[in-house]
């Protein structure tokens, strides 16, 4: 399985695309919890639990983004570390990727919108998505299996 990961300081989003590109699964990972510091042991601590019973072959992350709020682009690239070293915890290789590289390479336009990416995973993959974020966790999948290895 090749893993696909979108971070927000609120959840991990992964989906999971075998070799004919074939999405296999989404999991999400979040804890409702306001307070970010138990949130985010939270989430991660679910996502630990998970890693322990899938065999992931190879993933890809995306790298966390700049956002103006400084507090909110720490929260991000804390989720986002914590993802890596688990990862790399558990033996599992993997690249991290720019939003607009990813996008560049899977959309064919580095600035794609959401409904861009909606419209290529649902005609890719049908229209499986609950939410956005596993649309894009799926397109960071389909990234390292096609360029990220």
């Amino acid at each position: 399985m090749i893993a696909g990961f979108d971070c927000s300081s609120k959840a991990i989003h992964l989906s999971l695309i075998d070799e004919d590109e074939n999405v296999t699964g989404l999991e999400k990972f979040e804890s409702g919890d306001k307070d970010y510091e138990t949130r985010f042991y939270e989430i991660l601590d679910k996502f630990e639990a998970y890693s322990g019973i899938i065999d992931i072959s190879t993933a890809a992350i995306e790298s966390a983004i700049y956002i103006q709020n400084a507090k909110a682009t720490i929260a991000i690239a804390s989720v986002v570390a914590g993802v890596k070293l688990q990862l790399h915890r558990s033996g599992t290789p993997f690249a991290s990727v720019d939003n607009r590289a990813w996008k560049k390479v899977i959309i064919g336009k580095g600035n794609a919108s959401k409904s861009d990416i909606m419209a290529f995973a649902i005609t890719k993959w049908g229209d499986q998505f609950p939410e956005q974020d596993y649309a894009d966790a799926a397109c960071i999948a389909l990234w390292r299996k096609r360029n990220g290895r």
